[in-house]
């Protein structure tokens, strides 16, 4: 029990210091190369940086057996699912306040519980219909649908949810075919590929002495490395039921960056948006962590 419990709390500890420094700086990082060079540019440094952690923390362990996959359409399909998001995130975050940006992210769990019912057979209760329903109210509140029509970057970054959703659902799928080592590997390897072929077209190098933006650049891929590696670290130690919460922490960290960087001061109406984005994501982590106590006491 006790072996239990200190896993546990190191799949928190995990997700916490991801949440609440890692991707905080990344994002930051992100929007402040993004508001001045090519999407592609962008994300080729992302991609590269994330890859090379992966390769740097599983290769002394796994090795080639790193490409070694069970799952090749789907580990493809995720990388390209992921790719997709991530352009419509790149593309729109240079013009959204950073908490707002990612208050939309969290609409994801929300998606993916929707697109668990036809993509994994799984059966939706009263209480998690629900919770869906008041996340996506948080979200047309942060939207704003009117007659003047809705900023398309905001409509970029729904887009960018839902992709990442439907990528999270075959992330699921692959998790009991392939070793989270694989999956981390392979999760990035479409990004890094297509950015490459397609940089050298809008390529704009950077002054050489403008230290800043290449720390940024830098640190898109290697801060946002450590993210995910703290992140798989935290679902190997601790039920996703558990952990997820945790999560929203980086709202705090990304409206305290993007107001010292940026200067972005959320709308009243995006901080009731998010707001309500959290309680519906925090209620569904609920249900789900009482599922798993039924799904375990049946068993």
């Amino acid at each position: 029990m006790s072996d239990t419990r200190s896993a546990v709390s190191v799949g928190i500890f995990c997700v916490v210091l991801s949440s609440v420094i890692f991707a905080p700086l990344a994002q930051t990082a992100t929007k402040y190369v993004a508001t001045e060079f090519a999407m592609f540019q962008v994300m080729f440094f992302r991609s590269l940086g994330q890859t090379a952690w992966m390769l740097l923390f599983f290769w002394p362990k796994h090795g080639l057996s790193l490409f070694r996959t069970n799952a090749p359409g789907l580990q493809l399909a995720r990388s390209v699912l992921l790719f997709v998001s991530s352009m419509f995130w790149v593309a729109a975050i240079a013009d959204v306040p950073l908490a707002t940006a990612s208050a939309i992210n969290f609409t994801a769990p929300i998606m993916v519980v929707l697109l668990s019912i036809p993509l994994l057979g799984e059966k939706v209760g009263v209480h998690r219909w629900g919770a869906v329903l008041l996340g996506f109210t948080g979200a047309v509140i942060i939207v704003q649908p009117g007659a003047d029509g809705v900023q398309k970057e905001l409509l970029w970054l729904l887009i960018a949810a839902a992709l990442f959703a439907l990528y999270q659902i075959l992330t699921r799928k692959v998790a009991s075919r392939d070793h989270e080592a694989t999956s981390a590997v392979y999760t990035l390897v479409v990004a890094l590929i297509v950015s490459s072929v397609l940089m050298p077209f809008d390529y704009r190098s950077p002054e050489p002495d403008d230290y800043v933006v290449w720390i940024a650049f830098a640190a898109t891929g290697l801060v946002g490395g450590l993210r995910h590696f703290f992140v798989i670290r935290a679902y190997a130690n601790a039920p996703a039921s558990v952990i997820s919460p945790f999560f929203y922490c980086e709202l705090v960290g990304v409206a305290l960056l993007g107001y010292f960087v940026f200067g972005d001061v959320p709308a009243p109406t995006a901080l009731l948006g998010t707001f309500i984005i959290i309680c519906s994501g925090l209620y569904i982590a609920h249900r789900e962590r009482v599922r798993s106590k039924r799904t375990a006491g049946s068993a």
